[in-house]
């Protein structure tokens, strides 16, 4: 077969993806918003760029992509319409595209968590089940956008009343467990049948990266993330990430078959007693591995050479054609 271009959009994770695609041997194709090619081009790491006015313009273009495998990041769950992507969207996508839906819906993201018998905090139905400090939180994923914290029912009232339109969208509100977040992210390889602990990271984020009981009173607090740092375990708990990340997997090869294939990140509190809560999942490359470009500490001990999450992407889209198996990684 030809061998395919690897095509992702300007946004979130694309220097990552793009490099790690040339590393391996591919051409790279990317489709960014007008004014950001410069950008993109002066890292030398585009073989062609198409600039468009809007995210969507992505779905009348498909004809110029047909030699293309999409790469997909935060940017497809955040700024497009899953129910066009799913339907219309006929290119090959990398990884299993059923995850993106799941990923957007804050309840079937905690029910594939509890299949995976991971430890959650406590999830509430209503206001008047509240008995502890606890966050909010939207569907999609928009960086912490729109997130905020209350301590008491009445507390967690006035800040809905006073957000036009929150009664009615769709939250979840979940116990805030104080602890250390940290940001593992893994690489489930089809093709050789493991799942691989990648790197670990920490966030930060804007306003809040401190200590969020000076933000209780706070009427807006915000989340939204804006960059990523390193972390490495200690060993006895990269040891229980590492298995938290298997039994995830086993439950997307349950609740949405034939499972995720490729990235994806478990989102994660330790506390004080070093119990581990995992809080959010993201079905796909996320940020926090752009810092590990060339490598993590976990990718060189695995690979011995230079693996960056794009490379290893791309380094799965290889083996999948040598092997004459794509239809099983890319949908």
């Amino acid at each position: 077969m030809k061998k395919p271009k690897i095509c992702t959009i300007g946004s979130h994770s694309a220097l990552n993806i793009l490099r790690g695609a040339m590393d391996e041997g591919f051409s790279t194709l990317l489709i960014c918003k007008k004014g950001t090619a410069r950008f993109y081009e002066s890292f030398g790491i585009c073989n062609e760029t198409i600039e468009i006015t809007n995210y969507a313009d992505i779905f009348d273009m498909q004809a110029q992509l047909e030699d293309c495998i999409v790469v997909p990041h935060g940017s497809f769950v955040a700024y497009y319409e899953l129910e066009r992507l799913m339907k219309e969207f006929h290119v090959p996508i990398f990884g299993n595209k059923k995850m993106l839906e799941w990923e957007s819906d804050r309840q079937k993201k905690s029910d594939l968590m509890k299949a995976a018998g991971l430890r959650l905090p406590k999830e509430f139905n209503s206001v008047d089940e509240v008995d502890r400090p606890v966050i909010v939180k939207h569907h999609g994923a928009h960086g912490g956008q729109g997130f905020y914290l209350a301590r008491t029912p009445a507390e967690l009232r006035q800040r809905i009343k006073k957000l036009p339109g929150e009664a009615e969208k769709p939250k979840l509100i979940q116990e805030l467990v104080r602890g250390t977040n940290i940001y593992p992210s893994y690489f489930h390889s089809t093709i050789r049948n493991r799942t691989e602990l990648f790197c670990v990271d920490r966030r930060y984020e804007s306003d809040v990266d401190s200590s969020l009981e000076v933000f209780f009173d706070e009427y807006n607090p915000t989340f939204t993330i804006v960059g990523n740092y390193p972390l490495v375990l200690r060993e006895s708990l990269a040891v229980q990430v590492q298995k938290d990340g298997e039994n995830f997997i086993e439950a997307t090869k349950r609740l949405v078959p034939p499972g995720l294939n490729g990235a994806f990140c478990l989102e994660m509190v330790v506390d004080r007693d070093l119990k581990v809560y995992t809080f959010e999942f993201s079905g796909r490359i996320v940020a926090g591995t752009n810092f590990f470009v060339p490598y993590s500490p976990y990718s060189y001990v695995m690979w011995g050479e230079p693996m960056s999450m794009g490379r290893r992407i791309a380094r799965e889209i290889k083996d999948a054609i040598d092997v004459d198996r794509l239809d099983e990684v890319c949908f």
